[in-house]
């Protein structure tokens, strides 16, 4: 049997059955609800179908944990407010710039 070509990320986030954006913690607790459901040792699926479904998401978290893990991350001003709309300083001076303690 032919070894699969490898999956790209975002066939990756579709098996784990991702949409749009995931934090790594959010990948993570998705592969364990996953595993919970599929791993060959618990799984209530056929055997066969859940050693290759396993094996699949798997692979899917590898390569999308890698990949959170080396993508690189700004810490400039302009484009955490760019990415975010968040800019520490506007959001202390809104909740406590007039406050005669913290101000």
């Amino acid at each position: 049997m032919t070894k699969p070509p490898p999956m790209t990320i975002p066939e990756a986030a579709e098996v784990l059955g991702l949409t749009g954006r995931a934090s790594l913690n959010g990948i993570h607790a998705r592969f364990h609800e996953l595993v919970k459901e599929w791993h060959p040792d618990v799984s209530e699926h056929d055997p066969d179908l859940s050693h290759t479904t396993f094996i699949r998401i798997k692979e899917a978290y590898d390569i999308l944990i890698e990949y959170g893990m080396n993508y690189e991350l700004s810490f400039r001003a302009e484009d955490i407010r760019k990415g975010t709309g968040y800019d520490s300083r506007e959001f202390w001076m809104a909740h406590f710039g007039d406050d005669p303690i913290w101000g």
